[in-house]
């Protein structure tokens, strides 16, 4: 639990169970208007679960009286008493939906919906909370065909169809002056960049295995995954796939920065931020026809219909013969003039504000 003592006349409590770069991004942002009062709820162990629950219940009462406005990163088990206590003390309580807490993807495994408690705590989150900000509006209700194995509606109202809470979408915001090409880019390249190796679901969700099949039809192309620290998690790798252990933020522009292509083929995202990042590196995105990924990409690159090889082979070869220079401009303005940093402030900041002068 850390405080920003910025002296400033309102209070914010936040909650998360990973303070990740986007959860730090949001702090900064309401930083500037709020004191910020932070509580981690991650735990691993079960014992450490039922703990955080209990030091999270003592955070509550020792600083709901002085909050203005609880805000909670992400539905689930963090989020359930800051909107239950928020509900009891007339206290406004914003949740931000990043993904996870939208999906429902039992076929692997993936999502809040699939996991009987986790779904139970996420339901009543969104039912006792003032309002909602997902990152995208297909994370309330979107169909589904990328993978006809899986559920055809997906987001929280195919989930809670009666649900009255009310919503405002905030994507994410970009900052182009760090994210830029700095590197000379190797021809038929490509990148990727998956994490959280510790769930079973990830080589699929991620579409790894996608990668895999479709890079021996593609000799005279690079592959590459970024974020594995394990090399032996993936043996037998085709000659042209290497994989690459997780770096520091910082180091991402160089990288991104020297390969032509960024794949995200994702079964599910939110908004994810490695595909803006990259196309602000001028990488040509293909991606996944799943919730905000066709929006991010617009006409500045390929969008793979079905989670088919053959499909994204033929994408494959219609992007080894696009424009590229053309391609790469267009990535880098289609979120340095779409998804910026000040537009996710303000819109943020004007939410919260509102919601503090409402109640």
């Amino acid at each position: 639990m850390n405080a920003f003592t910025l002296m400033n006349s309102k209070t914010a409590l936040i909650f998360y169970s990973v303070r990740s770069t986007f959860v730090q991004k949001d702090i900064e942002i309401l930083s500037a208007q709020f004191t910020v009062l932070e509580f981690d709820f991650y735990s691993k162990k079960k014992i450490g679960f039922i703990w955080s629950f209990m030091k999270q219940k003592f955070f509550l009462l020792k600083n709901i009286l002085r909050a203005d406005l609880l805000i909670c990163e992400f539905a689930g088990y963090s989020s359930f008493l800051p909107a239950l206590y928020g509900r009891l003390f007339g206290k406004p309580c914003l949740i931000v939906v990043g993904g996870t807490d939208a999906h429902y993807f039992p076929g692997v495994g993936y999502g809040n919906w699939q996991k009987k408690g986790l779904k139970l705590f996420t339901k009543a989150s969104f039912r006792l909370c003032s309002h909602i900000a997902p990152k995208h509006k297909s994370l309330m209700l979107s169909g589904y065909h990328y993978d006809e194995t899986e559920p055809q509606q997906q987001g929280i109202y195919a989930r809670m169809p009666g649900l009255k809470t009310p919503y405002t979408e905030i994507p994410n915001g970009y900052d182009a002056a760090k994210w830029k090409c700095i590197e000379a880019k190797k021809k038929n390249t490509f990148i990727t960049v998956a994490n959280g190796w510790e769930y079973g679901f990830q080589k699929q969700l991620k579409g790894i295995d996608l990668i895999l099949k479709v890079a021996p039809l593609f000799p005279d192309c690079e592959f590459a995954i970024l974020g594995v620290n394990d090399p032996a998690m993936f043996p037998g790798l085709p000659s042209n796939v290497k994989t690459m252990p997780g770096v520091k933020n910082s180091e991402l522009p160089g990288i991104f920065s020297s390969f032509e292509f960024y794949l995200q083929l994702s079964m599910a995202e939110g908004f994810p931020n490695s595909i803006c990042e990259a196309m602000l590196c001028e990488c040509i995105p293909i991606g996944s026809d799943v919730f905000s990924i066709p929006e991010i990409i617009g006409d500045s690159g390929f969008v793979v219909k079905k989670r088919d090889v053959d499909v994204l082979k033929q994408v494959i070869e219609q992007a080894l013969v696009c424009d590229n220079a053309a391609l790469m401009k267009k990535a880098r303005a289609r979120i340095a003039d779409n998804y910026t940093l000040t537009q996710r402030n303000d819109k943020l900041l004007q939410l919260c504000e509102k919601m503090v002068e409402t109640d």
